[in-house]
């Protein structure tokens, strides 16, 4: 049986009785709306919330009597107001993709009103896991014992040990660790093939050999111990399925409440924060080596599947542990703005 210890060395609104998936467009704009999600697929996009929404702006369009296939101001902004209960994030979003259709149709010569100035959610400031927290949050997990004894559950804790360490060590997103494929890991090679995350992008992971080797003992104990032959990584109870978001967003909170640092934490962090510790240990690691952030940036940004270094960055400027080693590091600080001596 392997054993899982605590670090890794880490290397680089839907209408009721409305099935969506069964929504046939029938208003004046179907054959546009049609043809527009056909090309945004043709060159690459999934499209497919995307598609959700303009499936409602179609029904809503049946449902005010549009008939004449004109995107006008006045029902775009129909369109656009915030509703009941919605968030301004949700508003804004369907508003973005009409913002898209608009602009499609004044690439066919019609006349469209094309939204601008809507919501954009600020970027909340997450907590940065310390080293302390991490070794503690991982120590919960690898103490978990099932309140079920069934093969099922045990299996699930073993993932559990598993799927947290692999977010944190290769800085993955919850939706690239859960939806991993066993096709797309290469044990042999120690790597992993994302497809089509955030922005539509692929991209290969490396893993370090500790964290390799993790994966090979956990596919043996998954196929020897367990009998499970799934094609997922982290199958859930039902093997043909993978573990959920929700699934591993409330075993992350059980385990983070069992630590220490649970009750005197300022802002409880969430799954995604081991991807910002992964990002922020990294950066740590190449300061205090001397290495320079500016040359090593881009591709950490292509590790993590960002669009650019900027938003890699983002997830640094926030961490006060960042002054101490800028500090340490500074050789001509002190030279550039002298000592403030006591007036007198």
């Amino acid at each position: 049986m392997w054993i899982i210890t605590g670090e890794y060395r880490a290397p680089f609104e839907r209408r009721a009785g409305m099935k969506m998936g069964e929504y046939q467009f029938k208003s004046c704009f179907a054959p546009y709306l049609e043809k527009f999600i056909s090309e945004k697929r043709a060159v690459g996009f999934i499209y497919e919330s995307e598609e959700w929404k303009l499936k409602r702006f179609d029904a809503f369009c049946i449902e005010s009597a549009v008939t004449e296939p004109c995107l006008s101001r006045d029902l775009v902004k129909e369109w656009g107001t915030l509703r009941d209960g919605e968030a301004l994030a949700t508003c804004s979003s369907r508003t973005s993709v009409l913002r898209q259709f608009a602009l499609f149709l004044t690439s066919l010569g019609m006349e469209a009103y094309i939204p601008s100035n809507f919501y954009k959610a600020e970027k909340n400031v997450v907590h940065i896991l310390s080293e302390a927290e991490i070794k503690a949050f991982f120590e919960a997990v690898d103490d978990c014992v099932p309140a079920i004894k069934a093969t099922g559950f045990h299996r699930l804790v073993t993932e559990y040990k598993v799927i947290f360490r692999l977010i944190y060590c290769c800085g993955l997103r919850i939706s690239e660790a859960r939806k991993l494929y066993w096709k797309d890991v290469d044990l042999q090679y120690g790597t992993i093939h994302i497809y089509q995350s955030k922005g539509h992008k692929d991209r290969l992971i490396y893993m370090a050999t500790d964290l390799t080797e993790l994966l090979q003992a956990y596919a043996k104990v998954l196929r020897d111990k367990y009998h499970c032959l799934s094609d997922w990584v982290f199958p859930a109870r039902e093997t043909d399925k993978c573990l959920s978001v929700g699934t591993i967003d409330k075993k992350f909170r059980d385990f983070w409440a069992l630590t220490p640092f649970a009750e005197s934490c300022d802002k409880a962090p969430t799954v995604h924060c081991l991807r910002h510790a992964f990002v922020v240990k990294r950066m740590n690691l190449w300061m205090e080596e001397g290495v320079p952030l500016k040359e090593m940036l881009p591709f950490l940004s292509r590790y993590l599947g960002h669009q650019s270094p900027d938003e890699t960055f983002y997830y640094y400027h926030q961490v006060a542990e960042a002054f101490r080693i800028i500090r340490d590091k500074d050789e001509t600080g002190r030279y550039v703005i002298p000592e403030v001596n006591a007036y007198e």
